[in-house]
């Protein structure tokens, strides 16, 4: 069975262990099986950790954004809402809950420095939050209406779209500044509600106060010239917070949890079990292959530097055999009077023989050339037809390339072959 833990956060400015907290603990089936105060080492442990967040610590303002992508929409937050402040807007998290009934933004603004202290000392008393809501979001409101929060010292008074007044609550009955303001600001906006419903905030360690009656709401109506009338006592609805913690979640950006990275890694830990295992595999067999490769080559230098010995038996270091080889036998060939790879002579036969192979009629050498090993050879094809077959032949000799010469666009047929001697 799974578990969800409702935590009201206590309106404090800073928090140790000793901080006691209220809560609430849902089963699977979100039915409440118990409820209770006290520090978090003796809150139980959940699943899900929801915090309700105190209104006196979250500011909520209206305003107007551009019409951006959210990645950057929610950048601008904290600079859009900057001249509403009056504080520095980097101190300060916000958080776009929604549009308001004037086609305005409303956003959520919280002290950083407060929430980092709320989110560190949820983490040390073993319960980091998966979510952080406002605990005015259980609090229902009908469209058109505003629901008036009684709360001892302090109230708020909440909107259908969620905005959110902070209200100071008198010791007298008269209605609080606040609330009149916002009343002025809405009639003025043409978005005045049809009627206020006053409600008692109730917690463990304050009973719903007795004040959210008749007769105080008809003295607000006769003072706020706005019907007003008694509602419930209101708490925590469950069903409304939970739904408000997938909705209205205050940790988003730098704030946001890392349980949806974490359950995908348990989701995909099969999977990169596999990898790892296929990974593993490919390396050894990997190493297995390089030291074959390594023996086999070692062998095979071994066997040349035998054959080198054998052959040339006064040579004193050893060190690329197959290229010793090869020099010595064209210092042997030079000094016999044979013909080295080197030489023109042989290049120019090479040439030749490979013009001389081309089917069709014979091919026009214009020019032939031989420097420093390599040579040269301008000629002019008898027909397109025969440059398919000088490319393949000059593919299967070592060190032929087929060109064009500078004046080629005067002669489509005409081809320079270059030859560089093997060293």
């Amino acid at each position: 069975m799974s578990f969800t833990l409702l935590l009201r956060i206590p309106d404090l400015p800073r928090f140790d262990a000793a901080t006691a907290a209220e809560w609430t603990l849902l089963d699977n089936a979100n039915a409440v099986l118990r409820a209770g105060e006290g520090p978090l080492s003796s809150v139980p442990r959940a699943e899900r950790v929801v915090a309700l967040a105190p209104i006196g610590h979250l500011l909520f303002i209206e305003t107007t954004l551009p019409p951006v992508a959210p990645a950057k929409r929610d950048a601008l937050l904290r600079y859009a809402i900057e001249d509403k402040l009056t504080i520095d807007p980097s101190t300060v998290h916000a958080v776009l809950l929604g549009k308001s009934a004037m086609q305005q933004h409303v956003v959520a603004a919280i002290d950083r420095t407060w929430l980092v202290g709320v989110l560190q000392w949820l983490k040390q008393g073993g319960l980091p939050a998966d979510s952080l809501i406002s605990s005015a979001a259980g609090i229902p409101v009908a469209e058109n209406e505003w629901a008036v929060v009684l709360d001892h010292q302090r109230g708020f008074a909440k909107r259908a779209d969620g905005f959110v007044y902070n209200l100071d609550i008198g010791a007298g009955r008269e209605p609080p500044f606040g609330l009149t303001l916002a009343l002025k600001e809405a009639r003025a906006r043409q978005s005045a509600p049809a009627a206020l419903v006053l409600q008692a905030m109730a917690s463990r360690a304050h009973p719903a106060p007795a004040d959210a009656d008749a007769a105080l709401a008809r003295q607000w109506e006769n003072a706020l010239g706005v019907p007003v009338r008694p509602g419930t006592t209101t708490g925590n609805d469950p069903q409304r917070l939970l739904a408000a913690g997938k909705s209205a979640n205050l940790l988003t950006g730098e704030f946001a949890p890392r349980e949806a990275l974490a359950k995908w890694l348990e989701l995909l830990r099969p999977a990169l079990v596999v990898v790892a295992l296929m990974l593993a595999v490919h390396v050894v067999f990997t190493l297995i292959d390089n030291r074959r490769l390594n023996g086999e080559r070692q062998a095979l230098e071994q066997e040349m530097t035998q054959l080198f010995k054998a052959a040339f038996p006064a040579a004193q270091a050893i060190i690329d055999p197959p290229l010793q080889m090869r020099r010595n036998l064209r210092q042997l060939q030079r000094e016999r009077g044979l013909a080295a790879d080197t030489d023109p002579p042989m290049l120019i036969a090479r040439l030749t023989a490979l013009m001389q192979s081309l089917p069709g009629a014979p091919v026009s050498i214009t020019t032939l050339s031989v420097r420093d090993g390599i040579a040269t050879l301008d000629a002019v094809l008898a027909n397109a037809n025969q440059r398919a077959p000088l490319q393949r032949a000059l593919e299967r000799l070592p060190g032929a390339t087929l060109g064009n010469p500078a004046d080629s666009t005067a002669r489509p047929l005409a081809v320079r072959v270059t030859l560089r001697a093997a060293t």
